[in-house]
């Protein structure tokens, strides 16, 4: 039987999910919880986006549904030769029957990695760390112009 590594967190954010797809889409606020490669630029996060970081990694949105999925693949090249091709990270945001947002991070699956307990430790603080920060930009409610 194969274990699974896959990091799930959600939480209750008090703002709307069109208000919570910013923090999740525009480079201000995605700056803040997720490192952007240096060269992004200031355009939101599209259905055809790919991040391209130093060291040949690179995460391609691959669902994008907006106001509900945010999707990506990480695509680290060491990795091929364990077997992963990519390991996805997805944002999901419901609203449930009292009109509060629920954003859902799932990270994974890391069980195929040589150190898939690092990297199930490290997405499990980021997944924490991340969503904390996207209830608090989400809450604050500021506009961009």
């Amino acid at each position: 039987m194969e274990t699974s590594l896959v990091v799930k967190h959600s939480i209750r954010i008090e703002a709307p999910a069109t208000r919570v797809w910013e923090v999740l889409t525009k480079p201000f606020y995605v700056r803040q919880w997720q490192q952007l490669p240096e060269d992004f630029g200031d355009y939101d996060i599209h259905p055809a986006t790919i991040l391209n970081f130093e060291g040949r990694r690179s995460m391609s949105v691959v669902d994008f549904q907006i106001n509900k999925n945010l999707h990506y693949n990480l695509y680290v090249p060491e990795w091929e030769e364990q077997g992963v091709q990519h390991v996805g990270y997805n944002y999901t945001l419901t609203v449930d029957g009292e009109g509060y947002t629920w954003l859902g991070i799932e990270i994974g699956d890391f069980a195929l990695l040589t150190e898939s307990d690092k990297f199930y430790e490290e997405s499990t603080s980021f997944g924490q760390t991340a969503s904390q920060k996207i209830k608090e930009l989400a809450e604050k409610n500021e506009i961009l112009l």
